[in-house]
C-alpha cells in the first residue's frame, strides 16, 4: 500500500487508518539495541533470559517504539507537515522475540486545530505493531503530533 503524502493536517480524520508495514528484528538487531540502550540480561544473552519473566531473549520495548516511530517518519504521511511530539502514551502487552515480524499500522484518534496558531494543530496517533503470527499487540501507543495546517 502507499501511502499519501498529506499536505494539511485538515487531511486527517479521526477512525483514518494506514499500514506503514511490516518489520522483524533478528537477535543481534536486538542485542545490538540493548547494548547502546537497554543492557538487561533479557535482551543480551539467552541463558539469562530463560531464568527472566520472558523465558527468552525479547526486544527492548523502546526498540519496537522507536523502530515503529521511526517507519512513520521515514514514510510520506506526514514528512510535509510533522512539527514536533509533545506526549506519549505506552504500553507493550506481549513481548516480541527475535524472528517474529509484525505489522505496524497508525490510526488517528483526535483532531485538534489550534485556535491561538491557525497555521497548525495537532493529532493523536494510536501506533499498533501486531504478531503477524498469532495477531498479539506487542506494541500499543497513542502520541500527540504538531502539524501543520
Amino acid at each position: 500500500m502507499t501511502l499519501p503524502r498529506l499536505k494539511s493536517l485538515d487531511e486527517l480524520q479521526p477512525g483514518d487508518r494506514y499500514e506503514l508495514g511490516r518489520l522483524t528484528f533478528s537477535l543481534e538487531d536486538i542485542r545490538e539495541f540493548a547494548r547502546r540502550y537497554d543492557p538487561q540480561p533479557f535482551h543480551l544473552d539467552e541463558e539469562a533470559a530463560r531464568d527472566s519473566v520472558f523465558g527468552t531473549v525479547v526486544a527492548a520495548g523502546l526498540h519496537t517504539l522507536s523502530a515503529c516511530f521511526g517507519m512513520l517518519m521515514a514514510s510520506p504521511l506526514l514528512q510535509e507537515i510533522s512539527l514536533a511530539g509533545s506526549a506519549m502514551d505506552i504500553r507493550w502487552p506481549a513481548p516480541l522475540r527475535p524472528g517474529e515480524e509484525v505489522t505496524v499500522s497508525v490510526e488517528v484518534i483526535e483532531v485538534t486545530r489550534s485556535r491561538a496558531r491557525k497555521d497548525r494543530g495537532s493529532a493523536r496517533l494510536r501506533y499498533v505493531a501486531r504478531r503477524v503470527e498469532d495477531g498479539v499487540v506487542v506494541l500499543d501507543a497513542t502520541g500527540l503530533h504538531h502539524l501543520r495546517r
